[in-house]
C-alpha cells in the first residue's frame, strides 16, 4: 500500500467516524454528552489494512446497547467504505469514564485508559478531568477474561491451521499474532499494548513472526507461502508464552479461578483432538 493510498484509508477511517457521530446525535440526542475518538486513529499506528475504527460515546443514561446497534446501522446503510465494518463503538456514562463501568455499558478498563490518555473529543466536553486510572491488576484480570471469552474452539483450532488462518487474510492473521503479544506488554508494564510498542518490547522466541506480522499490517501478505510456514513454527509457542505468564502473574494476585480457567485453555491449545 503506498503512503497517498494510505493516508486515502485514514481519510475514510475519520468520515466513518464523523458519520457515527451524526448517527448518534440524531439517535441519542440529548442523552449524548461527549464522544471521543479512541485506537490507533487517535494515538497513532492506524494501518487502513487490518485497524479498527474506535469511538466512545459518553452518555446520560448507559443502558443503550441496542441504540448503539442502531447507531452502527445506520453508519453501514449511509456509506460504502468497507471501514463501516470494522466500527467498534464504546459507551459509559461520565462515572463509568472515571471510575470503571458496572453493570451496563461498555468500555473494558483498557480502553477507557486509552480514552484517558489519549482520546480525542469529538463533541461536547471533555469529562476526563477527576477521572481515576485502571489499576495494573484489573488490567491483567480483564485482559484474561477478554482471552476466555475471545478465543474459543474455533480460534485454537485456527491457530493450529495457519493455512486457513491465512486464507482468512491479513486482518485475522496480524491479529492472532499481535494479540498475546500486546497482553505479554501489558502484563508486563501496565500500559497499553499497542501494536508498535508491544512489538518493539517483545523479545521471546516469536521474534520473527511478529516482526512479519508488523510488516504485514501495512503491506499485506505477499508471500503467503512464507506467512504459512512462520505461523506453523512460532504462532501456537507465542500463546504458549502468553498463558504461562498470566497464569503467574493471575495466581499470585490471588485471581487462581481465573489462572485455573486460562490453564486449562492453554491445554486445550496443545490438545488438537480437543479443538
Amino acid at each position: 500500500m503506498t503512503e497517498h493510498s494510505s493516508m486515502s484509508r485514514c481519510g475514510e477511517a475519520h468520515e466513518v467516524v464523523r458519520q457515527a457521530l451524526v448517527a448518534a446525535r440524531e439517535e441519542l440526542g440529548p442523552n449524548l454528552r461527549s464522544a471521543y475518538t479512541l485506537g490507533s486513529l487517535a494515538h497513532g499506528g492506524f494501518a487502513p489494512l487490518v485497524s479498527d475504527v474506535d469511538l466512545a460515546l459518553i452518555v446520560v443514561d448507559p443502558d443503550i446497547a441496542t441504540r448503539v446497534d442502531r447507531v452502527k446501522a445506520v453508519v453501514s446503510s449511509r456509506t460504502t467504505s468497507a471501514l463501516a465494518d470494522r466500527l467498534s463503538v464504546f459507551w459509559a456514562d461520565v462515572d463509568g469514564v472515571h471510575n470503571g463501568i458496572g453493570d451496563v455499558g461498555r468500555l473494558p478498563e483498557l480502553d477507557r485508559l486509552d480514552l484517558l490518555e489519549s482520546g480525542v473529543v469529538l463533541h461536547g466536553d471533555d469529562i476526563r478531568f477527576g477521572a481515576t486510572p485502571p489499576v495494573h491488576d484489573d488490567l491483567i484480570v480483564q485482559a484474561a477474561e477478554f482471552a476466555l471469552r475471545k478465543f474459543d474452539a474455533a480460534f485454537r483450532r485456527a491457530l493450529r491451521a495457519p493455512t486457513e488462518l491465512v486464507a482468512d487474510g491479513v486482518r485475522a492473521v496480524t491479529k492472532a499474532v499481535l494479540f498475546p503479544v500486546r497482553f505479554g506488554y501489558t502484563l508486563e508494564t501496565g500500559a497499553i499494548g499497542r501494536n508498535d510498542d508491544a512489538a518493539s518490547w517483545y523479545t521471546g522466541r516469536g521474534r520473527e513472526v511478529v516482526a512479519a506480522a508488523m510488516r504485514w499490517r501495512v503491506a499485506g501478505i505477499r508471500d503467503e507461502s512464507e506467512a504459512i510456514v512462520l505461523l506453523k513454527r512460532h504462532l501456537v509457542a507465542l500463546y504458549v508464552e502468553f498463558v504461562d505468564a498470566y497464569c503467574l502473574r493471575l495466581a499470585a494476585a490471588g485471581h487462581q479461578q481465573v489462572a485455573a480457567e486460562l490453564a486449562q485453555w492453554g491445554e486445550q491449545l496443545g490438545s488438537p483432538g480437543s479443538g
